[in-house]
This record gives C-alpha cells, structure tokens and sequence, in this order.
C-alpha cells in the first residue's frame, strides 16, 4: 500500500475540488485530490452549464460576482475553451405569485453592483424572440453579464491545468476511511494508499455528509436529482439561459437545445432518467417555445445535488478539529461559484483569512454538528 505526503488532501474532484486545487498550486502547495471516479463526472458536468449571477441569496451574490471575473478570462488561464459564452440570463415571470417574488430582486441586486433589471413581456420578448407571443407572461428579470459554459469541459480543463501544476489527481479512489489523532485529521485511506497532510478538504459533493459521518461530523442535507434532456443540433435560436417555473433552456455551441428540469428530492443516489422528465419537458416548454414543439430528444441525463436548508453553502472549517474544511451544499447551482471558491480557499489555506467574507456560509449555522467519540481514534 503507498504513502504519499501533500500539503493539502482534497476529497472530490468536482469543480471546487479542482479549482481548489489549481488555486493552491498556484500559490506553491503540493495537492492530492482523491476522487471516487472520474473529474468532473458528477454534479459539475451533469448541470444546466448555467454561469448565472442573477437570482441568488444576498450572501452569495458578491461571490458569483468574483466568479464571474475569473469566467471572463478561463480560455486564456487553462488554454482550453470552455464553451463559456455571455448570453445573459432571463428568468420568465408567467403568474402573478411570481410577480410578486421576482419583481423587486433587482432593486436591490443594482444596489450591490449587478447589472439587472425587471422587463416588460414586450421586452422580454424583444431578447428573446421564441417565447411564444400567446404564452402568459407578466414580465423577466433580465442580467445580460450571465452566461453559460460546457459542463462536460470545465472541470476537466481546470484538472488538467493543475495536473500541469504537479497536483496528483488520484481517480477511482474513493476514501474508505478518515483517521483523526490529537484533534485533528491525519490520514485519508483508500484501497490503493494512505494519504497523509496538515490540511484535510472534504469537497465531495453529494457524498460529503457521509464522508464527515466517517469522523463523527454531520449537517443537514437533503440529496436531490436533475435531469435534462437535449434536442438534436438546431439552428442558432435561444442565446441566452432561460429559467422558468418548472425547469431552463440553453442553447449549446453545437446546437443541441438543453431541457432542464427542476431537481426534485430522491432516497438514493440514482441518475438516471425518468418518465417525469420527458412529461414536463414535452408538456411546458413547448408552450414557451413552440419552436421545440416537433424537434426530436436525442440524450438525456440526471445528476445529484445537495441542498442545505437555507439553500447557500457550507464553506467552512471544521469547528473542532484543525485542518479539516468542508464544502457542501451548493444546492444546485455551485457550477458558477467554483473558481472563486478556489481561489478564496486557496487564500485561507495559505494566508490564514480569505479576501471576502464567508460568515454566511459558516458550519455552525446548523444544529446538527457533533463529533463522535466513537468514530474517533
């Protein structure tokens, strides 16, 4: 069995796991990330590819905004293109509960700096132009600096450019077991190795509570499915990510016309696809958008998310055992967020305190934190 030495162990290799570790590359530490199958192939690339700032809890705006400066110049850092276009983002408002909801958000997102406004349906559809003129519609918010991306890319461009880094990406090892000693957490063990470092982060996605449940930690999570079904290759129709009640559209650079639906509650870890997917995708958004009314669905596919109860993630260190950092709980729309919360990791790890304010997304915000002596060694 091998022993291998980082300075940081990383547990998952989605998006954050990955930036996390090229950020901390960057910065002159040595990396394992440990991931239970390939980068990349979980929830960071079976997503809508939305890179959205609009629409978020107050808390988390500041940091898609960041996000959203390191989107702008990802080409040219990881000599891949990602596919990431600005397209903008609308968000159709179809009942008058909606309304209600939607049309002062951004009010108080222009306060914070985002460029956003509240459309007319005539200007809703004036940006977009194959929403059907006979479908309610009271109106949109509207960020044209949103965009999109390709999520089968992203993560592995940014794997491969820590890869450059000498980060040593270790797939199909999920962790079997964690072991603490002296207050803190020494060593992650796969079937292949142990895995030794001062800093410990548990970036594991839907699997993260079980990984902290391995050393007596816990949070409250509930475990949700996406699913999303593509068109065959069309021509250029929708530039922008469109959000509506019951699911999105984005067009792809191929062509392909992504159909999401809402993530609903699930008891186990299944991805596949359901009959439920193909019914609201084949009833709903051919109202909006007849023109998808005759095209043919050629591939499907579902992904795990992980929602926290307040729905903004936990970001955060362990509050009784040093080195060890979780993140989890991106509820669904992580995606976007990723490079930056690389980045400020990378800055608490290295200098002791991040350049923005993560109180929000703090651990012990939630009752159900303990640690188990009995898990312990």
């Amino acid at each position: 069995m091998e022993i291998k030495e980082a300075d940081v162990v990383i547990i998952g290799g989605g998006i954050n796991g990955c930036s996390m570790a090229y950020e901390l590359a960057k910065r002159g530490r040595s990396v394992i990330v440990l991931e239970r199958g390939r980068v990349g192939e979980e929830a960071s690339g079976r997503n809508g590819g939305g890179v959205r700032q609009q629409n978020r809890h107050p808390a988390e705006l500041p940091l898609a905004m960041e996000a959203i400066k390191i989107w702008a110049t990802m080409k040219e850092e990881l000599e891949w293109d990602v596919e990431y276009r600005r397209g903008g983002n609308l968000r159709l408002v179809t009942s008058q509960g909606e309304y209600e909801t939607f049309h002062t958000k951004p009010e108080w997102e222009r306060k914070m700096g985002l460029d956003v406004e509240f459309l007319t349906p005539e200007e809703t559809r004036a940006v977009a132009p194959a929403i059907s003129k006979d479908v309610e519609l009271l109106g949109a918010t509207y960020c044209p600096t949103d965009g999109t991306a390709n999520p089968l890319l992203v993560t592995k461009a940014i794997a491969r450019a820590a890869h450059r880094l000498e980060v040593q990406i270790r797939e199909h090892e999920p962790v079997e077991r964690l072991k603490v000693e002296g207050g803190r957490v020494v060593v992650a063990s796969t079937n292949r190795g142990e895995y030794r470092a001062p800093v410990f982060i548990n970036a594991a996605g839907a699997w993260a509570r079980a990984m902290c449940n391995k050393i007596g930690l816990d949070f409250p999570v509930q475990i949700k499915k996406a699913q999303l079904l593509v068109t065959e290759p069309l021509p250029p129709l929708i530039k922008e990510f469109i959000s509506f009640d019951v699911g999105y559209v984005r067009q792809a650079l191929n062509g392909g016309v992504h159909l999401g639906t809402r993530s609903l509650p699930v008891e186990n870890f299944d991805k596949s696809t359901t009959f439920q997917a193909f019914n609201e995708a084949g009833g709903r958004i051919p109202q909006i958008f007849p023109i998808l009314k005759e095209v043919n669905i050629i591939r499907s596919w579902g992904g795990i998310t992980h929602w926290t109860p307040d729905e903004i993630p936990i970001i955060d260190r362990a509050p009784n055992l040093d080195g060890f950092f979780l993140i989890a709980g991106l509820s669904g729309h992580g995606f976007c967020l990723g490079p930056i919360v690389g980045k400020l990791m990378a800055e608490w790890i290295v200098d002791g305190r991040s350049s923005m304010d993560l109180h929000a997304f703090r651990w012990t915000r939630f009752e159900k934190i303990y640690l188990g002596e009995n898990e312990k060694e």
